[in-house]
Parts: structure tokens; C-alpha cells; sequence
């Protein structure tokens, strides 16, 4: 993997690059975002893609990942017991160096800029799972940037994508009947990050979602109509792809006690109008397969319910039919189209 300093200090993130498309001049770019315990190689079948769909993709790697500097004890510290303050300045930290890290990279490699019709160019962000939280990040942290940072976003953003947000990537509440081997006491410590890579993985049958009713979700147990997406990856892929040290150290931290700090973010990012001034031709989506595990599901109502409630037309929201947590291994062209389509 590639680096890219993003700031003063040194700080790094890695990255994976696609590459230029063949045959355009003004594609787009994608900057994808991971989760908790998958980095950024989880999108390579995407990437793979990418190069012959007009599309730059390029997939980032967290701080405490793979690649990228590593969280101080400082930094850890606030996570566990910082004070508010602390807490929101340490996203906005996270914010501003995705934010600057896309900045940086769109002039490094001239990316096209967003052309005169919005149409073609310019460039999006991917958050997936916990990594919504820092994609919104990197958007509300756009009125911190230089000024000409800010005026290279204002130009060319034109998409902000959430995929599958679990309710804690927003600030909200856990549903109450959720269950994840992650915090389940009752499994070996040991046992539970290993087994939250096969169980998020997992194809879920629930009843009518568009009920909205939380009953008909299904929480535990997956269906048996198609195999774990962890099951079709190679040794190899498992390697590069998978990293669990940071799932119980500060991503864990950062879910349960930023909850205040990452709703203001949020907030910020989709609802603010002057924060949406800032990058007036972005789009905002937010899509959750029908086939996934419990956690995006209340949150796909929960923004429809915040939109509503700000005015409307601040976002989408979409299902994707058959879509499970990782729609990008096993659909990657489906999900490559879900994310042109957001632009």
C-alpha cells in the first residue's frame, strides 16, 4: 500500500489506488472509508472493476490500521476518558486528515475537476460501516481546511455515500434487541472477533421492512440461502483484508463513548446548510442491503426520520435488494453501480 502525509507531524494514512481509467478524461473518484476489523483491501474486488467503469477508486486505510500511523496513548486515552471537548476534537482531528488526505491526492494526481453540468468528474467519499462516522467526519471538518482545500471540495465533492451505517456510526442508540459476537460475555474474548467476521458476513431473512417495524428484524441467527461472503475469500484476501487488534481497542472505545460527539458530526455533515454551502453539488446517499445484519437497518428509518424532519432533500435513503454487509466482495459491479448512481 501507498502512503500520503496529511499533515505537519507526519501522520500517514495508506491507501490503495486504482489507478487512471482507460479511455476518459473527466472520471470520477471514489475514496472509500472501512469499518471496524476490514481495511481498505476489502474493496479490491471493486478496484478490480473500477479501471474499465470510468471510475478512480481508492480505499483508505484508518488511523490504527494497517499502513496508517497508529493512535498515540494520548489519543487512546481521550477515547476511553476524555473530556466532551477532547472527544470532538479528536474526530474532527480524524475529519481533517481525510478530509486533507483527499485534498492532497486530488493535486497530486490532478484529478478532473466536477464539470459545468455536474455530470462527469470531480469526486465522491465512501463510508462503510463505522467508517460513515469518519466519512461524515472528513465532510463537516471541510469549513477547517485551508482555504484552498475548502475551495477544491466546494468544486469538486459530489458525493458523500453511506453504506450500510450501524446506528453507532450516527450517535444513536444500540437497538435494543441487537446482539454482535463482538460484546457478547458469554464467548471466549478471544473467539469474538474471529467469529464477527463470519456472523457479519452472514445473509439475513427479515419480514417487511418497509413496516418499520424493529420485530421484523431478524438479529441472531443468518439465513442458510447463501453462504457467509467470508467463505468466498481467499487465504490471501483474508490476510490483507481483515485486521482485528483495533476492534477491541479504539474502535470499540470510539463507539461507546464518542455516541455525543459523532451525532453532532452527523448532523453537521447531512443537515447543516451552512456546512452544505461549503460543497454545494454534494449528493448525499445512504443504502443498506435487505439481505444485511440488524445494525444499518434502524438507521436507513432514522435518517428517512431526521430528513423529514430538517426540511427534506437533504439525503436519500435506498435498499439495495439481495445486498448483504459486504456487497462489494460478493456484487462488486452491483455495488460499483450503487455507487455511480449516488453521483
Amino acid at each position: 500500500m501507498s502512503t500520503l502525509v496529511v499533515n505537519d507531524v507526519g501522520t500517514e494514512l495508506s491507501y490503495i489506488d486504482s489507478g487512471v481509467p482507460s479511455g476518459t478524461k473527466d472520471y470520477v473518484t471514489i475514496f472509500a472509508i472501512h469499518g471496524t476489523v476490514f481495511t481498505g483491501p476489502i474493496w479490491n474486488r471493486v478496484i478490480s472493476l473500477a479501471p474499465k467503469s470510468g471510475v478512480r477508486f481508492v480505499a483508505v486505510n484508518r488511523r490504527d490500521y494497517p499502513g496508517s500511523t497508529a493512535l498515540s496513548p494520548e489519543e487512546i486515552n481521550v477515547l476511553n476518558s476524555g473530556t466532551d471537548d477532547q472527544k470532538a476534537d479528536f474526530l474532527k482531528a480524524r475529519g481533517v486528515e481525510i478530509a486533507t488526505f483527499i485534498s492532497l491526492f486530488a493535486e497530486k494526481h490532478n484529478l478532473p475537476a466536477a464539470s459545468a453540468d455536474g455530470t462527469a468528474g470531480g469526486f465522491g467519499i465512501v463510508g462503510w460501516s463505522l467508517g460513515c462516522a469518519f466519512a461524515l467526519a472528513a465532510v463537516a471538518a471541510v469549513d477547517a481546511l485551508p482555504v484552498p482545500a475548502q475551495a477544491l471540495w466546494k468544486a469538486g465533492a459530489r458525493a458523500l455515500i453511506l453504506q450500510e451505517p450501524p446506528t453507532v456510526s450516527l450517535g444513536k442508540a444500540i437497538p435494543p434487541d441487537a446482539w454482535t459476537p463482538l460484546v457478547d460475555q458469554s464467548m471466549p474474548a478471544e473467539a469474538r472477533t474471529a467469529f464477527f467476521s463470519h456472523w457479519i458476513t452472514s445473509y439475513f431473512k427479515h419480514g417487511d421492512l418497509s413496516s418499520r417495524d424493529p420485530k421484523a428484524i431478524s438479529y441472531v441467527v443468518p439465513a442458510t440461502s447463501r453462504a457467509p461472503t467470508i467463505y468466498s475469500l481467499t487465504e490471501e484476501e483474508v490476510k490483507h483484508s481483515i485486521y482485528e487488534p483495533s476492534a477491541f481497542g479504539s474502535d470499540m472505545a470510539f463507539m461507546i463513548f464518542s455516541a455525543l460527539q459523532i451525532a453532532a458530526t452527523y448532523k453537521k455533515a447531512v443537515f447543516d446548510r451552512d456546512l452544505r454551502a461549503l460543497v454545494p453539488n454534494l449528493k448525499v446517499t445512504v443504502f443498506s442491503g435487505d439481505a444485511t445484519a440488524s445494525f444499518s437497518i434502524p438507521s436507513q428509518w432514522e435518517v428517512e426520520d431526521d430528513d423529514k424532519a430538517a426540511g427534506g432533500g437533504f439525503v436519500t435513503v435506498k435498499w439495495i435488494p439481495g445486498f448483504n454487509h459486504l456487497a462489494h466482495v460478493d456484487e462488486p459491479a452491483a455495488t460499483l453501480q450503487v455507487y455511480k448512481d449516488a453521483f
